[in-house]
Protein backbone atom coordinates (compact mmCIF):
# COMPACT_ATOMS: atom_id res chain seq x y z
CA UNK A 1 0.00 0.00 0.00
CA UNK A 2 1.37 3.37 -0.98
CA UNK A 3 1.68 5.83 1.87
CA UNK A 4 0.97 9.46 1.07
CA UNK A 5 3.65 11.88 2.20
CA UNK A 6 1.76 15.12 1.56
CA UNK A 7 0.78 15.43 5.22
CA UNK A 8 4.44 15.35 6.19
CA UNK A 9 5.36 18.30 4.03
CA UNK A 10 5.90 21.46 6.04
CA UNK A 11 3.60 24.33 5.21
CA UNK A 12 5.18 27.57 3.91
CA UNK A 13 4.47 29.26 7.22
CA UNK A 14 6.31 26.53 9.10
CA UNK A 15 9.28 26.78 6.78
CA UNK A 16 9.58 30.52 7.37
CA UNK A 17 9.32 30.03 11.10
CA UNK A 18 12.02 27.37 11.08
CA UNK A 19 14.35 29.63 9.15
CA UNK A 20 13.61 32.60 11.36
CA UNK A 21 14.64 30.85 14.58
CA UNK A 22 18.32 30.22 15.19
CA UNK A 23 18.98 27.43 17.70
CA UNK A 24 21.31 28.52 20.45
CA UNK A 25 21.21 32.19 19.47
CA UNK A 26 20.77 34.88 22.11
CA UNK A 27 17.40 36.49 22.56
CA UNK A 28 16.76 40.20 22.26
CA UNK A 29 17.65 40.94 25.88
CA UNK A 30 20.69 38.68 25.67
CA UNK A 31 21.87 40.42 22.53
CA UNK A 32 21.50 43.83 24.17
CA UNK A 33 23.49 42.58 27.15
CA UNK A 34 26.28 41.36 24.87
CA UNK A 35 26.42 44.69 23.07
CA UNK A 36 26.57 46.65 26.33
CA UNK A 37 29.28 44.30 27.60
CA UNK A 38 31.37 44.99 24.49
CA UNK A 39 31.02 48.75 25.03
CA UNK A 40 31.97 48.38 28.70
CA UNK A 41 35.01 46.29 27.75
CA UNK A 42 36.22 48.97 25.32
CA UNK A 43 35.80 51.66 27.99
CA UNK A 44 37.74 49.59 30.52
CA UNK A 45 40.58 49.02 28.06
CA UNK A 46 40.59 52.72 27.24
CA UNK A 47 40.76 53.65 30.94
CA UNK A 48 43.50 51.10 31.60
CA UNK A 49 45.68 52.35 28.73
CA UNK A 50 45.21 55.98 29.84
CA UNK A 51 45.99 55.10 33.50
CA UNK A 52 49.23 53.27 32.70
CA UNK A 53 50.71 56.40 31.18
CA UNK A 54 51.92 54.43 28.15
CA UNK A 55 50.28 57.16 26.05
CA UNK A 56 50.43 60.75 27.24
CA UNK A 57 47.26 62.29 28.60
CA UNK A 58 47.47 64.94 25.90
CA UNK A 59 47.22 62.33 23.16
CA UNK A 60 44.78 60.03 24.96
CA UNK A 61 42.85 61.41 27.94
CA UNK A 62 40.89 58.99 30.07
CA UNK A 63 37.18 58.34 29.53
CA UNK A 64 36.32 60.09 32.82
CA UNK A 65 37.96 63.30 31.59
CA UNK A 66 36.28 63.06 28.19
CA UNK A 67 32.77 62.33 29.43
CA UNK A 68 33.23 64.94 32.16
CA UNK A 69 33.39 67.60 29.44
CA UNK A 70 29.87 66.91 28.18
CA UNK A 71 27.94 68.76 30.94
CA UNK A 72 29.83 71.96 30.14
CA UNK A 73 29.49 71.42 26.39
CA UNK A 74 25.76 70.76 26.64
CA UNK A 75 25.34 74.10 28.37
CA UNK A 76 27.41 75.95 25.76
CA UNK A 77 25.78 77.60 22.77
CA UNK A 78 29.00 77.12 20.77
CA UNK A 79 28.60 73.35 21.02
CA UNK A 80 25.07 73.32 19.64
CA UNK A 81 26.03 75.86 16.99
CA UNK A 82 28.81 73.53 15.83
CA UNK A 83 26.43 70.57 15.72
CA UNK A 84 23.90 72.65 13.78
CA UNK A 85 26.52 73.81 11.26
CA UNK A 86 27.65 70.24 10.63
CA UNK A 87 24.10 68.93 10.22
CA UNK A 88 23.19 71.85 7.95
CA UNK A 89 25.99 71.07 5.50
CA UNK A 90 25.37 67.32 5.65
CA UNK A 91 21.60 67.56 5.16
CA UNK A 92 21.85 70.11 2.33
CA UNK A 93 24.32 68.05 0.30
CA UNK A 94 22.44 64.82 1.02
CA UNK A 95 19.05 66.18 -0.05
CA UNK A 96 20.43 67.55 -3.32
CA UNK A 97 22.11 64.20 -3.97
CA UNK A 98 18.79 62.41 -3.43
CA UNK A 99 16.87 64.78 -5.70
CA UNK A 100 19.39 64.32 -8.52
CA UNK A 101 20.70 60.80 -7.97
CA UNK A 102 17.45 58.85 -7.59
CA UNK A 103 15.70 60.06 -10.79
CA UNK A 104 18.86 59.72 -12.90
CA UNK A 105 19.50 56.25 -11.54
CA UNK A 106 15.95 55.12 -12.27
CA UNK A 107 16.03 56.50 -15.81
CA UNK A 108 19.41 55.02 -16.71
CA UNK A 109 18.46 51.73 -15.08
CA UNK A 110 15.17 51.49 -16.97
CA UNK A 111 16.56 52.30 -20.43
CA UNK A 112 19.58 50.28 -21.52
CA UNK A 113 20.71 52.91 -24.04
CA UNK A 114 20.88 55.59 -21.33
CA UNK A 115 22.82 53.30 -19.00
CA UNK A 116 25.36 52.27 -21.65
CA UNK A 117 25.94 55.83 -22.88
CA UNK A 118 26.53 57.20 -19.37
CA UNK A 119 28.60 54.31 -18.00
CA UNK A 120 32.03 55.67 -18.98
CA UNK A 121 31.27 59.16 -17.63
CA UNK A 122 29.96 57.80 -14.34
CA UNK A 123 32.93 55.46 -13.88
CA UNK A 124 35.39 58.31 -14.47
CA UNK A 125 33.66 60.81 -12.19
CA UNK A 126 33.16 58.44 -9.26
CA UNK A 127 36.83 57.42 -9.38
CA UNK A 128 37.98 60.82 -8.10
CA UNK A 129 38.47 60.95 -4.29
CA UNK A 130 36.21 63.73 -3.09
CA UNK A 131 38.77 65.04 -0.58
CA UNK A 132 41.32 65.34 -3.40
CA UNK A 133 38.90 67.68 -5.17
CA UNK A 134 38.63 69.94 -2.12
CA UNK A 135 41.33 72.42 -3.29
CA UNK A 136 39.49 72.82 -6.59
CA UNK A 137 36.21 73.60 -4.84
CA UNK A 138 38.01 76.02 -2.53
CA UNK A 139 39.38 77.92 -5.54
CA UNK A 140 36.03 77.99 -7.32
CA UNK A 141 33.56 78.45 -4.46
CA UNK A 142 35.77 79.64 -1.61
CA UNK A 143 35.54 78.56 2.01
CA UNK A 144 31.76 78.85 2.20
CA UNK A 145 28.86 76.66 3.35
CA UNK A 146 27.97 76.21 -0.33
CA UNK A 147 31.37 74.62 -0.93
CA UNK A 148 30.85 72.25 2.01
CA UNK A 149 27.44 71.18 0.74
CA UNK A 150 28.86 70.70 -2.77
CA UNK A 151 31.57 68.34 -1.52
CA UNK A 152 28.95 66.37 0.43
CA UNK A 153 26.78 66.21 -2.68
CA UNK A 154 29.64 64.77 -4.77
CA UNK A 155 30.36 62.16 -2.11
CA UNK A 156 26.71 61.09 -1.76
CA UNK A 157 25.28 61.27 -5.27
CA UNK A 158 27.12 58.30 -6.76
CA UNK A 159 26.11 55.69 -4.13
CA UNK A 160 22.50 56.85 -4.45
CA UNK A 161 22.66 56.94 -8.26
CA UNK A 162 24.22 53.48 -8.60
CA UNK A 163 21.85 51.83 -6.12
CA UNK A 164 18.81 53.35 -7.85
CA UNK A 165 20.17 52.20 -11.21
CA UNK A 166 20.77 48.69 -9.93
CA UNK A 167 17.28 48.55 -8.45
CA UNK A 168 15.65 49.65 -11.69
CA UNK A 169 17.57 46.96 -13.57
CA UNK A 170 16.43 44.28 -11.13
CA UNK A 171 13.00 43.96 -12.77
CA UNK A 172 12.82 40.40 -14.06
CA UNK A 173 12.63 39.89 -17.85
CA UNK A 174 9.34 38.01 -17.50
CA UNK A 175 7.68 40.98 -15.81
CA UNK A 176 9.11 43.39 -18.39
CA UNK A 177 7.80 41.26 -21.26
CA UNK A 178 4.39 41.00 -19.62
CA UNK A 179 4.17 44.77 -19.17
CA UNK A 180 5.20 45.38 -22.77
CA UNK A 181 2.82 42.79 -24.17
CA UNK A 182 -0.12 44.39 -22.35
CA UNK A 183 1.07 47.85 -23.43
CA UNK A 184 0.97 49.25 -19.91
CA UNK A 185 1.50 53.06 -19.96
CA UNK A 186 5.00 54.17 -19.04
CA UNK A 187 3.93 56.20 -16.02
CA UNK A 188 1.90 53.31 -14.62
CA UNK A 189 4.76 50.91 -15.34
CA UNK A 190 7.16 53.15 -13.46
CA UNK A 191 4.82 53.55 -10.49
CA UNK A 192 3.72 49.92 -10.15
CA UNK A 193 6.70 47.95 -11.43
CA UNK A 194 9.99 49.85 -11.56
CA UNK A 195 9.72 51.90 -8.37
CA UNK A 196 8.62 49.04 -6.05
CA UNK A 197 11.36 46.83 -7.46
CA UNK A 198 14.00 49.53 -6.99
CA UNK A 199 12.96 50.73 -3.53
CA UNK A 200 15.06 48.22 -1.49
CA UNK A 201 18.21 49.20 -3.40
CA UNK A 202 17.35 52.90 -3.18
CA UNK A 203 16.92 52.68 0.59
CA UNK A 204 20.30 50.95 0.88
CA UNK A 205 21.92 53.77 -1.07
CA UNK A 206 20.20 56.39 1.07
CA UNK A 207 21.35 54.72 4.28
CA UNK A 208 24.96 54.59 3.12
CA UNK A 209 24.90 58.15 1.80
CA UNK A 210 23.32 59.54 4.98
CA UNK A 211 26.21 58.30 7.11
CA UNK A 212 28.75 59.37 4.50
CA UNK A 213 27.35 62.89 4.45
CA UNK A 214 28.22 63.46 8.12
CA UNK A 215 31.70 61.98 7.77
CA UNK A 216 32.54 64.08 4.71
CA UNK A 217 31.14 67.23 6.32
CA UNK A 218 33.36 66.81 9.36
CA UNK A 219 36.35 66.05 7.14
CA UNK A 220 35.80 69.28 5.20
CA UNK A 221 35.52 71.23 8.44
CA UNK A 222 38.80 69.76 9.70
CA UNK A 223 40.65 70.74 6.52
CA UNK A 224 39.13 74.22 6.18
CA UNK A 225 38.06 77.11 8.39
CA UNK A 226 34.37 76.36 8.04
CA UNK A 227 32.50 76.16 11.37
CA UNK A 228 31.26 72.85 12.67
CA UNK A 229 32.27 69.83 14.73
CA UNK A 230 35.43 69.25 12.71
CA UNK A 231 36.57 72.83 13.20
CA UNK A 232 35.94 72.59 16.95
CA UNK A 233 38.05 69.42 17.10
CA UNK A 234 40.96 71.25 15.49
CA UNK A 235 40.57 74.26 17.78
CA UNK A 236 40.47 72.07 20.90
CA UNK A 237 43.50 70.11 19.77
CA UNK A 238 45.51 73.24 19.04
CA UNK A 239 44.48 74.71 22.39
CA UNK A 240 45.65 71.66 24.32
CA UNK A 241 42.11 70.67 25.34
CA UNK A 242 42.39 67.05 24.20
CA UNK A 243 39.45 65.91 26.36
CA UNK A 244 37.19 68.42 24.63
CA UNK A 245 38.47 67.31 21.23
CA UNK A 246 37.59 63.70 22.05
CA UNK A 247 34.18 64.82 23.29
CA UNK A 248 33.48 66.39 19.90
CA UNK A 249 34.71 63.22 18.18
CA UNK A 250 32.30 61.14 20.27
CA UNK A 251 29.56 63.59 19.34
CA UNK A 252 30.28 63.00 15.66
CA UNK A 253 30.15 59.23 16.18
CA UNK A 254 26.87 59.51 18.05
CA UNK A 255 25.33 61.58 15.26
CA UNK A 256 26.40 59.01 12.68
CA UNK A 257 24.95 56.19 14.79
CA UNK A 258 21.63 57.99 15.25
CA UNK A 259 21.40 58.72 11.52
CA UNK A 260 21.99 55.03 10.80
CA UNK A 261 19.22 54.04 13.24
CA UNK A 262 16.86 56.57 11.69
CA UNK A 263 17.64 55.26 8.21
CA UNK A 264 16.96 51.68 9.29
CA UNK A 265 13.66 52.72 10.87
CA UNK A 266 12.61 54.55 7.71
CA UNK A 267 13.59 51.55 5.59
CA UNK A 268 11.53 49.17 7.71
CA UNK A 269 8.52 51.48 7.59
CA UNK A 270 8.66 52.08 3.83
CA UNK A 271 9.38 48.46 2.95
CA UNK A 272 6.86 46.74 5.19
CA UNK A 273 5.47 44.95 2.15
CA UNK A 274 8.78 43.19 1.51
CA UNK A 275 9.27 39.88 3.32
CA UNK A 276 12.36 39.93 5.55
CA UNK A 277 15.44 38.13 4.32
CA UNK A 278 16.43 35.22 6.58
CA UNK A 279 19.58 33.21 6.51
CA UNK A 280 20.06 29.79 7.91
Amino acid sequence: MAISTESRRPTPGRVRTAVRVRPGGPGRSGLLLLQLSAVAAVLLIWAAVAATGFVSSTALPGPVSVFGRFPDLFGSSAYWQAVGDTLDGAVTGFVVAVVIGVPLGLVTGTYAAAEQSSRLLVDVLRSFPVIALLPVFLLVLGSTPTMKATVVFIACVFPIFLQAQYGARSVTPMISETVQSYRVPKLLRFRKVVLPSAMPSIMTGLRLAATTSVLVTIGVEVLTTLPGIGHEVVNAQQGGASAEAYAYILTAGTIGYLINLLSQFAEHRLLRWRPPAHTE
